[in-house]
């Protein structure tokens, strides 16, 4: 064994959260559900909308700094066993990258669920966001043309 290969098992961990039943299995009907009406416009809005309410459902206290910001949203994240998110503070904007969100239960499914997962986490960081000042004017994207498999990258431009 090299090197590498110790290191893979803590990586994928790191960057992918196990499956767990119940909880997963009810969220991958939901969403297959959701996503089986064709209009794609309404689908997306629905997610967004089912995000906010879980930011409503869990609010943020005011945070006085970015670093502060993110370990009360990973706070959160982790409760729901939903991974971590890491901010990159730009020039006037925020980039969201989250980590170890966890993937869909077939893997047929992955493209689908990691839009839907993404559409929820956009509605839940513009939410949460809002909380701490911002506007709703100006929501959190996903950057829907990064095709890296453990991350997914969000834009708060302001």
């Amino acid at each position: 064994m090299n090197e590498t290969t110790l290191l893979q098992p803590q990586q994928d961990d790191y960057l992918q959260r196990r499956y767990q039943a119940g909880w997963h299995d009810l969220v991958h009907i939901m969403f297959a559900n959701i996503l089986i009406k064709k209009d794609e416009v309404t689908n997306h809005e629905a997610l967004r909308n089912i995000g906010q309410s879980l930011a409503q459902w869990y609010p943020l206290a005011a945070c006085g700094t970015v670093h502060e910001l993110e370990e009360r949203l990973n706070k959160i994240l982790e409760f729901f066993n939903w991974g971590f998110v890491k901010i990159a503070p730009a020039e006037r904007e925020l980039i969201l990258v989250h980590c170890a969100w966890p993937h869909a239960p077939r893997m047929e499914d992955e493209g689908r669920w990691r839009q839907a997962s993404a559409w929820v986490l956009e509605g839940a960081y513009s939410q949460w966001l809002i909380s701490q000042g911002g506007t709703n004017t100006v929501p959190v994207i996903w950057n829907n043309q990064d095709m890296t498999k453990d991350v997914l990258i969000f834009r708060y431009a302001m």
